[in-house]
């Protein structure tokens, strides 16, 4: 008896373990929002991972408000890089990532201003969709109002509109 239940209870452990390993990786079902490129362990496109905007904001929404300092007081929500970064399964020590903007514009943030600050991708301003018209639907946001001096290593024109791609650099 003993002997039955330890070979259902291996043939179950490998049933899960099985389904673990081999699970079909997520893929967009909608318009594909971001990608990101580089060193990273969880791949589901040839270029690296893909996102829609749902399962970008199925990673878990972040908000704030904080003053845009473009278009004024703003309450933005979206996800932190830091956590695109976990998912994705990109290495614990980065050197820096490049948000690169449809239009190509590149900003670079440190690996060790990833883990310091939450800086978000916002896809909702004001729990609406962010337009293209107004940086989005992607689009790249500093927490200047919780973090002084901020705004000196990331000046306005950091904050770039229409994010496309993420791109880690590993150390």
């Amino acid at each position: 008896m003993r002997k039955s239940r330890l070979i259902i209870a291996l043939c179950l452990a490998f049933i899960v373990l099985g389904s673990i390993c081999f699970a079909e990786v997520a893929k967009p079902e909608g318009k594909v929002v971001l990608t990101v490129k580089g060193p990273i362990a969880n791949t589901n496109a040839e270029e690296g991972f893909e996102f829609d905007l749902e399962m970008l904001e199925g990673l878990g929404i972040t908000e704030y408000k904080v003053k845009d300092p473009w278009l004024g007081n703003k309450t933005y929500a979206g996800v932190t890089i830091a956590k695109i970064l976990e998912y994705v399964g990109a290495p614990e020590e980065i050197a820096q990532v490049a948000a690169v903007a449809k239009d190509g514009k590149e900003v670079i943030i440190t690996g060790e201003e990833v883990a310091k600050y939450e800086i978000m991708l916002a896809t909702k301003d004001g729990g609406k969709a962010i337009g293209s018209g107004l940086g989005g639907p992607v689009k790249l946001v500093f927490p200047y109002d919780d973090n002084p001096g901020l705004d000196k290593v990331h000046p306005k024109e950091s904050w770039n509109w229409f994010v496309t791609t993420i791109e880690v650099k590993a150390k």
